[in-house]
Parts: C-alpha cells; structure tokens; sequence
C-alpha cells in the first residue's frame, strides 16, 4: 500500500534582534527549542503543535518584511488566558500597545492577535468562528461603536478607533444619556489601550457623571466598566 503524504507547514517569522525575539516568545510563554548562530543567527520556538522559526533572512531579500498567518484553536480563551499570565509574571504587565503586544479578544470573542517585537502578527482565531453578518445600527451610537469595534478587533487599530470616537463625541459634546457614556466609555477602554491612563481617569470621571436608569446601566454595565476591567486584566496602574 502506497504510503500516504504528509506536508508540515512551520512559519519563518523575519526578527532584526533574535535575543529579542526569542525573549519575547519565552515571556509569553513558548517553549525555545533552539537557538543557534551556525550556518545563520536563527532561533525555534514552539507551544503545543505551533512550531516557528525567526531568523533575520536578510539573505532572502526579506529585511523589511513582516510576518502574518491565522492560528485556528478550540478554547480560544484558555490561549488567551495563559498568555496574559505568563506576560504579566515574565514582563510585570500585559503590553497593550506598540510592540511588542498581546490585544484584547475581540467583542465577540472570536479572535486576539500577538504582536511579537518587530512586528509579526499572529491572529488566534476560534475554529467555529463564522463571520457576523451586519446588521443596520439600531442608532447613531451603534453605528459609530460597530466601526470603533471593527478598527480595534479587525484591524487591532486602536489609534483609527480613538480618532473615529473623538470625533464623534466632539459632534456630540453637549448630549448626555446612555449614548454619551457608552461613547465616552469606549474611549476610555481605548485610551487604556494605548497607554493613556489619566486620560482614562478624566474619561471614567465623566462617565460616572452622567445620570443613568438602573435599567440602562444594567444593560451596557459590561461596556461602562471596560476600561476599568482592561487596566486590571492588563496589571497596569490607575491614572492620576
């Protein structure tokens, strides 16, 4: 019987610093399999059946590359998990923005990204994860958070979704009532995010200004308190 053949796939992820790099994937908690300098610098690391090799292939005419690819999981929230305690025991926090970085699952909880330290991204995606379909908002505030929501989750664009809220909220500066705190409460999660932690101070302030029903807070208390669960999750402090 002919024997059946088998393609293994291992990703070559570009690094301008194999210390770094290497670093980086032992803080998050990848076990380092090998790390040598002959024939070339380059280094192996590996969690569970994810294998990756990252080298500098500037041999290859890829200095200025980046790496990309999707990794499918069941229990995406267990990965997720584990990597923020192994960041926040290995690096004091869970790095939030620049690189490199762990982002936040994403508001349906399908999918997170890893930013290693120059730049490679890998997407964890649910292996049930199906596309959601797109609904008309039900309001100008739902319309203006699902594209706040799609820069942060889709694009892992934290500054585009801080611009889009700034400008809606300077459009709506003299409102109040739930849509103004829920604007203001994503802006806040965002500024979180972004390492602007007074500014998240002064944001958190004003929503807790704003008079709401026992039944409006009820229903988006998960959004109004987001920023506050992202310090906490990430170990950061609160701003002054």
């Amino acid at each position: 019987m002919k024997e059946q053949s088998t393609i293994g796939i291992e990703p070559m992820l570009p690094s301008e610093n194999i210390d770094e790099s290497v670093a980086f994937y032992r803080a998050i908690g990848f076990e380092i399999v090998r790390d040598e300098t002959f024939p070339y610098r380059f280094a192996e690391v590996r969690d569970g059946d994810l294998w990756l090799m990252t080298s500098s292939y500037a041999q290859f005419g890829g200095k200025k590359a980046f790496g990309a690819f999707i990794v499918n999981v069941t229990e995406l929230g267990k990965f997720h998990d584990r990597f923020a305690v192994n960041l926040r025991n290995n690096l004091g926090i869970v790095p939030l923005s620049g690189l490199p970085r762990l982002t936040r699952r994403s508001r349906d909880g399908s999918q997170f990204r890893v930013f290693d330290p120059f730049g490679n991204m890998l997407v964890y995606m649910d292996k049930q994860y199906a596309p959601p379909l797109y609904l008309d908002a039900q309001d100008r505030t739902e319309e203006i958070l699902n594209q706040v929501w799609f820069q942060r989750d889709i694009y892992a664009n934290d500054r585009a979704a801080a611009k889009t809220l700034d400008r809606a909220l300077e459009e709506t500066k003299n409102d109040s009532g739930i849509g103004c705190a829920r604007l203001l409460a994503a802006r806040a999660e965002i500024a979180v995010a972004m390492g602007e932690l007074e500014l998240a101070s002064k944001l958190e302030d004003r929503v807790s200004r704003i008079h709401l029903e026992d039944t409006e807070f009820r229903r988006f208390e998960e959004e109004l308190r987001s920023s506050q669960e992202l310090r906490n999750w990430a170990g950061l402090e609160s701003g002054v």
